[in-house]
């Protein structure tokens, strides 16, 4: 996949969790994303989605951590929130009703392109983040360490 970047706004999610993936990233995807996006809770109040040859790869990171409580509960808490979604005829992908509580998200999002991934965001929190400095919470440590515990593993 080439990698997503940019900022795309004023998207509407619909009374079903609905929500239109732009259409240069729809375009972007490889086969092997099956046009699938696997998303979970992300760090700092958005969401993760991941097409889902990205999400493999970052899988298979996940499952190389050392098992200790933290990533244990890590890993609990990332795939507690896995929702995989296929885009359908419109375009479009579904939150679940419990992305949208971790995500803070009411009715309007942006989604960011990450790289190799999109990050989701209410379109308030989206404003609130990019004018403010926030507090990391536990799970954002924890997720920052195990990412850095990936790079430095990569390197070798």
């Amino acid at each position: 996949m080439s990698k997503i970047f940019g900022t795309y706004e004023d998207i509407s999610i619909d009374d079903k969790g609905r929500f239109s993936i732009p259409a240069s990233i729809r375009g972007s995807l490889p086969a092997e994303a099956d046009n699938t996006f696997m998303i979970v809770r992300g760090t700092e109040g958005c969401l993760f989605a991941y097409p889902k040859n990205e999400w493999l790869k970052f899988w298979e990171g996940l499952k190389q951590l050392p098992v200790t409580r933290d990533n244990t509960r890590l890993v609990r808490r990332i795939i507690g929130s896995l929702k995989e979604t296929r885009i359908d005829a419109q375009g479009r992908v579904t939150l679940t009703q419990r992305l949208k509580e971790l995500g803070n998200i009411q009715k309007d999002i942006v989604v960011v392109g990450d790289g190799d991934k999109l990050l989701i965001w209410d379109t308030g929190a989206w404003k609130a983040y990019q004018d403010s400095s926030e507090q990391i919470s536990t799970y954002d440590d924890d997720y920052y360490r195990a990412l850095e515990t990936d790079r430095i593993r990569d390197d070798k």
